[in-house]
């Protein structure tokens, strides 16, 4: 279960970093804003389905 703590230590990284570089561009515009959040949602829900195929496959021992 190593590997799972560190995927998830990566994903928790990237989103820091997007969140870092939305507060340094101050000039998006709302529609912007309100993009990158749907592009977030879709990130994590991704990631959620991502896991957890990992811990099926786990499961099965491949």
């Amino acid at each position: 279960m190593e590997h799972k703590k560190t995927l998830e230590d990566l994903n928790k990284q990237s989103l820091e970093k997007i969140d870092e570089y939305l507060r340094s561009k101050s000039n998006l515009k709302e529609e912007d804003h309100e993009k990158i959040n749907q592009a977030k949602h879709k990130w994590q829900h991704s990631w959620a389905e991502f896991m957890d195929i990992l811990m099926y496959l786990e499961t099965l021992e491949i």
